[in-house]
């Protein structure tokens, strides 16, 4: 990595970190997602491959099925619109090969082959599993204006995106690790044997 690539990363973190000190976690200004009956997405495959984009209907409940179907720290991270704090959150450190999925819907979103290590404190990302199935939105809570990403079935708060990563995008996906349910890939699934 260039040394001007790791101070702007570290000064993210620590500017990120500081805004974050000073943050309700549990409170959130952004508006709900308003998500249409179905959106195209890529879906995957036995062997962890992206499948062709299809036509899939959108998830909706209500908050009272959100919370009982999320674990309190997912349920903030998806529906409420927290972060985590930096260098606290379980996927962070994973290094197993597989897929990163929504844990409000199971829609595949990031896999390990685009995880990298941003110093930032959250899993980094720098390309989805499929371009449908995340969605953006103009954050500008907490006096910043800023890209936040959100699963494109279920509407979840995921984190946000910069564009300050690595090649070939040079984008960062900065995701909460409770946005995420992790599922390894078997090496037989990743060959075709069963």
């Amino acid at each position: 990595m260039k040394p001007t690539w790791l101070l702007i990363t570290a000064l993210t973190g620590l500017a990120a970190l500081a805004i974050l000190t000073s943050m309700n976690s549990n409170a959130s200004d952004h508006p709900a997602v308003e998500l249409p009956e179905t959106v195209t997405v890529q879906l995957a495959g036995p062997d962890g491959n992206p499948l062709p984009q299809e036509a899939v209907p959108t998830v909706k409940k209500s908050d009272a099925e959100w919370k009982a179907q999320l674990a309190p720290e997912s349920y903030k991270v998806l529906r409420a619109s927290a972060t985590e704090r930096p260098f606290c959150g379980g996927l962070l450190e994973n290094k197993e090969k597989g897929i990163y999925y929504c844990a409000g819907c199971d829609l595949p979103l990031f896999t390990s082959a685009s995880k990298f290590d941003s110093g930032t404190g959250w899993p980094s990302f720098f390309q989805p599993f499929g371009t449908g199935n995340i969605g953006e939105s103009r954050d500008e809570s907490y006096g910043m204006v800023r890209i936040e990403v959100h699963c494109a079935r279920c509407g979840g708060h995921l984190g946000h995106v910069f564009p300050d990563g690595p090649k070939p995008t040079r984008l960062r996906y900065c995701i909460n690790s409770a946005a995420l349910a992790f599922k390894p890939i078997s090496p037989a699934a990743a060959t075709g044997q069963n």
